[in-house]
């Protein structure tokens, strides 16, 4: 894809997903790549093209699959590099941790900016009522055209905050431990398949997690039958998921 644009994206309950389709259709259509996919063999981009990530914000950081995805991507010089970063509260060092990881491989991220999305992480707390949900997502769609325009221009916009939380991110994989499965499951399999980072796979017609969970939260999101909890914590919570996605654009 040498000289091409491109949008590279990542997303558990569709927010990301959706901004990055909307931002690819104001760019005239720019291909959009799943970041789980694998990297290409060759460098991308070039002097006259775009390449864009769509992430959410995972503990003020960079979710672990971006940052392995951006560390193996090659990027021609001249590239203008731009990011949208979707987030439920405050997305504060995250295009800090992307601007770093670029710099490391002698790159430089052009444009940098945050959208609020409706909150997603049922593990933590209960999710934006669709009511809402639907408000905010309106809303957005005017900021994305704005960013859009700002992107279109090549304009040369970072909004940042130095601050991660490295440590709250760390050894995260172990946490798909509390994930448990009511009696209601059928077996339809489609968290084993949404999971992008194939962190479950189906045993006897039930679902069990590797121990490599990104905690997207699209498993529990998304199952049509509410059969899969995270402890005690998630029964009387909303599940959360983009109105305007489809689960098999996750897939």
């Amino acid at each position: 894809m040498s000289g091409q644009s491109c949008i590279y994206w990542f997303s558990g309950t569709g927010n990301s997903l959706y901004a990055a389709k909307r931002i690819s259709a104001r760019l005239g259509n720019t291909p959009l790549v799943k970041i789980t996919d694998e990297a290409p063999s060759g460098a991308v981009g070039g002097v006259g093209s775009k390449i864009g990530f769509v992430f959410p914000s995972y503990y003020w950081n960079l979710p672990r699959a971006v940052r392995a995805f951006i560390e193996t991507l090659q990027i021609n010089h001249g590239t203008y590099i731009f990011a949208v970063v979707t987030m439920g509260g405050v997305g504060s060092g995250t295009v800090y941790a992307l601007e770093s990881a670029l710099k490391a491989k002698g790159l430089r991220l052009n444009y940098g900016r945050g959208i609020k999305m409706p909150d997603n992480y049922v593990l933590l707390y209960n999710p934006t009522d669709p009511k809402n949900s639907q408000a905010i997502l309106d809303k957005n769609d005017k900021v994305i055209d704005k960013y859009c325009d700002e992107i279109l221009s090549q304009a040369q916009i970072v909004r940042k905050l130095p601050k991660t939380l490295h440590t709250m991110y760390k050894n995260i994989e172990r946490l798909d431990e509390n994930f448990t499965v009511s009696g209601s499951c059928t077996g339809c399999g489609l968290c084993e398949r949404i999971c992008p980072v194939k962190n479950i796979r189906l045993e006897d017609g039930r679902p069990e997690w590797l121990h490599r969970c990104e905690h997207c939260v699209a498993c529990i999101s998304w199952c049509p039958l509410r059969a899969i909890e995270y402890g005690g914590k998630t029964r009387a919570r909303r599940r959360y998921r983009n109105p305007r996605i489809k689960a098999d654009e996750l897939i």
